[in-house]
């Protein structure tokens, strides 16, 4: 996951603009963002709109036109789409469906690589879980991009799915290339525990792996030998003084992660001088953890040196907006859509519910 700052991984990297876009027929959100190395910086936002008053070509012409100035003016290297999920007015949705293919053909027709993410993947990437509300996911973006005056909703929403992008294009660059296909397709939504406010994304084909001796050994020596940065997070962190149960320094599927709550499948890591150059090697690692369910959050040394208070207010948000899920041994996978429950309300053209 993200960190205080905005921090994606490691290593100093050029910059890479990203466009991030919310499609609706009246509002389509847009938000741009850079990616330099392991940071995020806001660089604009806004929606467009299109005429109700107008028939339905022409206001997929404006809504077009309008995204077509927006790529001309910021020139993104590259573009995510908020996926349509399917509601209960079917003209909603088809109306929805149309907006979006406009919010994908415009980048795709600036020769951009054009990513697709889920609602609770952008969710779960930028707030921590898939059931979280419009104020959380607003209230996480301007922590993720600080400075960040956001415009509209919309706008905010489209930073969320840049975010998001910007958390997972590394493994959605390798899946586009073909490589690595045991990683499934990121951007595709994970599956919700009933009644939770956790979705947890489907777990790794491979069997449990239990650490060999050789692991093991390590963690005790890394426990042993923890750094100074370590010691001071883990005097916050110990006796679940920030409401979860912390441990350190544990072998996970082949990795030694420094701090790790496994009811709340969170991890923390700390990053030092020497990850600058290991970004690749970073990226594979937090990839191999999202995969087997948890959640990474990276900060550099520094951020725990000079702002120790920042760090924990982000982890402590993290463990308040996750609902520990406990399920049993043998539980039954949920069926298909058994997870989707419709919020009363009155259906947008966007496919957004009001109440």
């Amino acid at each position: 996951m993200l960190g205080q700052a905005g921090r994606i991984g490691a290593g100093q990297q050029p910059p890479v603009r990203l466009l991030g876009l919310d499609p609706g027929l009246r509002h389509t959100g847009w938000g741009v963002i850079d990616v330099a190395g392991n940071r995020l910086t806001h660089v604009a936002d806004g929606a467009v709109h299109s005429d109700d008053g107008c028939p339905l070509a022409e206001r997929l012409c404006q809504l077009h036109d309008a995204l077509t100035e927006v790529l001309e003016r910021y020139r993104p290297d590259e573009a995510a789409v908020e996926e349509t999920f399917v509601n209960n007015n079917a003209v909603s949705t088809l109306k929805l469906g149309q907006a979006r293919a406009v919010a994908l053909l415009v980048p795709a027709q600036a020769g951009l690589a054009v990513a697709e993410y889920a609602n609770n993947m952008v969710k779960k990437a930028v707030v921590g879980q898939g059931r979280a509300d419009k104020t959380q996911v607003q209230a996480m973006v301007r922590l993720l991009l600080p400075g960040c005056a956001i415009t509209t909703p919309d706008a905010a929403d489209a930073l969320a799915v840049a975010i998001c992008h910007a958390h997972h294009r590394a493994s959605w660059q390798m899946w586009r290339k073909g490589g690595d296909p045991s990683l499934s397709r990121p951007g595709r939504g994970g599956r919700e525990a009933p009644g939770e406010g956790l979705a947890l994304p489907d777990p790794p084909k491979q069997v449990k792996r239990y650490p060999t001796p050789q692991e093991t050994e390590r963690a005790r020596v890394l426990r042993r030998d923890s750094t100074d940065v370590e010691k001071l997070l883990w005097q916050k962190l110990r006796n679940a003084q920030l409401g979860a149960k912390f441990r350190r320094q544990e072998p996970i599927f082949g990795y030694t992660v420094d701090f790790v709550s496994h009811d709340h499948r969170l991890i923390v890591e700390l990053d030092g001088g020497q990850h600058a150059d290991r970004a690749e090697q970073d990226q594979r690692r937090a990839r191999m953890l999202e995969q087997a369910g948890f959640r990474v959050l990276r900060f550099w040394n520094n951020d725990v040196n000079d702002n120790l208070d920042g760090v924990l207010s982000t982890i402590k948000t993290r463990l308040e907006e996750t609902t520990v899920v406990r399920r049993p041994v043998a539980a039954a996978a949920p069926s298909p859509g058994a997870s989707r429950h419709p919020l009363p309300g009155r259906e947008r053209e966007d496919g957004k519910d009001t109440p």
